[in-house]
């Protein structure tokens, strides 16, 4: 039996030792942000990021082996620097269509670094939710290691 879609919202809050403009700059320049949002050693190509409302992001993983390959498409919807931040995941032509996820980053100064909340929201198998929200953990721990560097 197939699993229905439903609607999910993945919540997350994580704290690092970095400026909201360099915790902003792994978010929004592309050099940057192929380095943590991505497994480990697999590769990043197609990318586009339009930091602008309406403008596009796009890119693709490509596990090690060649095997998975996984494109990623959407829009920026607000763009508000170095504060907030909010795209969608779809496969919707127009950034007025319908998302299949929201994605919103919220940055703020705290005790010396920044406290970035992360909302997705979206419609996903309950199975689906489950390996999206380990993902998203793996992709936050890179950052922090990123901008640890």
């Amino acid at each position: 039996m197939t699993e229905a879609e439903t609607p999910h919202e993945l919540v997350l809050v994580n704290r690092y030792d970095a400026s909201p403009e360099q915790v902003w700059a792994a978010w929004t320049e592309p050099d940057n942000f192929v380095q943590w949002w991505c497994p480990p050693d697999w590769k990043v190509s197609d990318v586009v990021m339009e930091v602008q409302p309406g403008g596009r992001f796009q890119q693709t993983q490509t596990s090690p082996d060649g095997e998975m390959v996984m494109p990623f498409a959407g829009f920026y919807r607000e763009v508000a620097a170095p504060g907030r931040l909010v795209f969608t995941l779809s496969d919707a032509p127009s950034p007025d269509d319908e998302a299949r996820t929201v994605m919103t980053v919220a940055l703020r100064a705290a005790g010396g670094g920044t406290e970035q909340e992360f909302r997705q929201t979206g419609v996903v198998t309950d199975e689906h939710f489950e390996a999206l929200k380990a993902g998203t953990e793996m992709f936050f721990a890179r950052l922090g290691e990123f901008l640890a560097r």
